[in-house]
């Protein structure tokens, strides 16, 4: 009877002991592995969605800036007698420019900036108080009454409205897309993880025509800049941007096509 009794008392022995480990860990070791698994999938994802809301950004800010390249208002520069027109800054013969080194990109870009002050009485403004580069002041009819300066004071008379103009340079260096504004200061970071950045241009037949005429072209020649009538964009992004096809992510590919606004039918 005693004997009955001590077996029942004995418990588990080191080989149940051991058995009872080796599955814990194995179960341990699998809701790990999950774990792991669900946490990478999370994190490839994220950047995923990171380089779409990138991409997003980056369209939709390139857009809106390029349609309203060469837009200075009321302003035809080319209807400007040939005096006021020759006295303006050199750039804005060419509100698209583009300069390509080894590893560094430019694309430059001028527009006016959306205002619409109208004075009734005499004063003074600069390009600073409207954060551009340059600053016209024209009643809009006359187009021997042009005044333009690019950080001096100027006169503004009734009926007046001052245009700014400002120059936005985006240069992609570095595996990054960054920003500029009015020639000056550093440039900020827009986006990072570029893997290439490509820029054409759709050149119409003669300064002069309306539709595009050929195929896109990579490099602007002297000249170039009045046959401008769409720029094309497309861009790659990637976790690894030196190698994208080491990175975890597929690469991601973007592309479009804008018209300049003041330049098409």
């Amino acid at each position: 009877m005693n004997r009955w009794g001590n077996a029942q008392a004995r418990g588990f022995g080191l080989i149940e002991l051991l058995i009872a480990l080796a599955l814990g860990l194995v179960l341990v070791l699998g809701v790990v592995q999950v774990f792991v698994g669900s946490k990478q999938t999370f994190v490839l994802q994220r950047t995923a969605a990171g380089f779409n809301e990138d991409a997003r950004y980056l369209a939709s800010r390139l857009s809106r800036e390029l349609r309203m390249v060469g837009m200075f208002g009321c302003l035809d520069l080319n209807r400007l007698p040939a005096g006021i027109r020759n006295a303006l800054p050199a750039e804005l013969a060419a509100p698209v420019g583009y300069t390509t080194t080894t590893g560094v990109s430019i694309l430059s870009l001028i527009s006016a900036v959306p205002n619409h002050e109208r004075f009734t009485a005499p004063g003074t403004r600069r390009p600073a108080d409207y954060r551009a580069r340059w600053l016209i002041a024209t009643n809009c009819r006359d187009t021997h009454d042009l005044r333009i300066s690019d950080g001096a004071p100027i006169a503004v008379r009734p009926g007046d409205v001052v245009i700014p103009l400002r120059q936005l340079e985006y240069r992609f260096r570095r595996h990054g897309i960054q920003l500029r504004s009015n020639g000056a200061g550093h440039f900020q970071s827009l986006i990072d993880n570029v893997a290439q950045l490509e820029v054409s241009f759709g050149l119409a037949a003669t300064a002069t025509g309306r539709e595009v005429s050929g195929s896109y072209v990579s490099a602007l020649a002297a000249g170039d800049g009045p046959r401008i009538r769409s720029v094309k964009l497309r861009w790659q992004l990637s976790d690894t941007p030196s190698a994208p096809s080491a990175g975890k992510v597929r690469v991601h590919e973007f592309q479009q096509a804008v018209a300049l606004r003041n330049r098409i039918n």
